[in-house]
């Protein structure tokens, strides 16, 4: 408990720095270990209608995790910090730390931490990701995130679970497109003139259906909420893949290289992008394969607009490897496959609860 006042204290002295005025939360100590305990304690702790929960839990073998998650995402939607006890007892790195999960919890509040010029108007940028659910094997957790504003820095998000093809086209990603629409409307006040879908999860013998199927059914998403003539742009996300890239000096590539030309493939409109920088060993470059676009946009809009999105995504300060959306869709399918198992209650969507 001594070390979890010292981190409190140090929350309250980065977060102006951040733009937010953290005050002396109210602390309930809880008794035991057990996980039950737990949810016991977080109950009586959302019964007085908290802002942000926050819960050190003794580690990270991920049954106190998922048992606060359950009660923060499925039964009472509250945003909610969990921290190891673990990280607060060593003093070292203290300050960093409280940094970082000031920052977190401020995008899990509604906070947008930074934003990249991007000069697309009335444009909604999706993500799409899918994750194995853990515990029951023939399931699979997708999650949609969809920018609403035009900065690309508010979000909607919405996730199921499905068992095949068919039931994550129809249960998940259509509803989830619609939701996402209504949303921007919502917002904006009119629907998006132009749409770019970063579509992450598809092993390459799924690249047909997806460009058979799942670009028209999205499609007529579009036609069934009354747009006419939408820009529509659908991009295939591969992460898992063999390529690597070095300079004449046998040196990484800078962050931001675009490879389009030679090693890609002539009857596809792809190429391939290096958004990270590492510090040891080979970074990996991110294949993205255009397979429908009527956006009208050049080669180089795309590819510069998908780099400057890998840094829009708030849990890491740098760039990642894929567009921010995709990140954020890996991120809420990663909780519901990991720990929720469950679709998450409604009342959290236009909220980062699963950073």
């Amino acid at each position: 408990s001594a070390s979890t006042k010292e981190f409190v204290n140090s929350l309250i002295k980065v977060s102006p720095s951040l733009g937010m005025i953290l005050k002396n939360p109210k602390v309930m100590e809880i008794p035991d270990n057990r996980p039950a305990t737990y949810v016991q304690m977080v109950d009586k702790a959302i019964a007085l209608g908290p802002q942000i929960v926050m819960v050190v839990i003794p580690n990270n073998k991920g049954e106190h995790y998922a048992a606060v998650k359950k009660k923060c995402c499925l039964e009472k939607p509250v945003p909610s910090q969990c921290m190891t006890a673990t990280v607060l007892g060593k003093p070292k790195g203290l300050m960093s730390v409280a940094t970082k999960v000031a920052l977190q919890m401020n995008c899990k509040l509604g906070g947008e931490p930074w934003a990249v010029k991007i000069p697309l108007k009335n444009t909604m940028i999706i993500g799409y990701d899918t994750y194995h659910d853990t515990v029951n094997k023939a399931k699979s957790a997708g999650a949609l995130v969809a920018s609403v504003n035009a900065s690309f820095t508010k979000f909607i998000s919405s996730a199921d679970l499905h068992e095949n093809a068919n039931q994550e086209l129809n249960n998940t990603m259509k509803p989830a497109v619609m939701k996402a629409l209504r949303k921007y409307k919502e917002v904006n006040g009119t629907f998006p003139e132009r749409i770019i879908m970063y579509r992450d999860g598809v092993g390459d013998g799924q690249i047909p259906y997806v460009k058979e199927t799942e670009v028209a059914s999205i499609e007529s998403c579009f036609k069934a909420a009354g747009m006419e003539n939408v820009k529509f742009t659908f991009i295939i996300v591969s992460k898992r893949i063999m390529t690597r890239f070095f300079t004449a000096g046998a040196d990484n590539p800078h962050s931001g290289t675009i490879v389009d030309d030679v090693v890609t493939l002539p009857e596809r409109y792809d190429f391939y992008l290096i958004s990270q920088s590492v510090r040891q060993g080979t970074v990996n470059p991110t294949s993205y394969n255009v397979i429908r676009d009527s956006s009208g946009l050049k080669p180089d809009h795309i590819q510069a607009l998908t780099y400057k999105l890998t840094h829009l995504y708030y849990n890491w300060p740098g760039t990642v490897r894929v567009p921010m959306v995709c990140q954020y869709a890996h991120k809420l399918a990663f909780l519901i496959g990991d720990s929720l198992h469950r679709t998450p209650a409604e009342g959290l969507d236009d909220l980062l609860y699963y950073l």
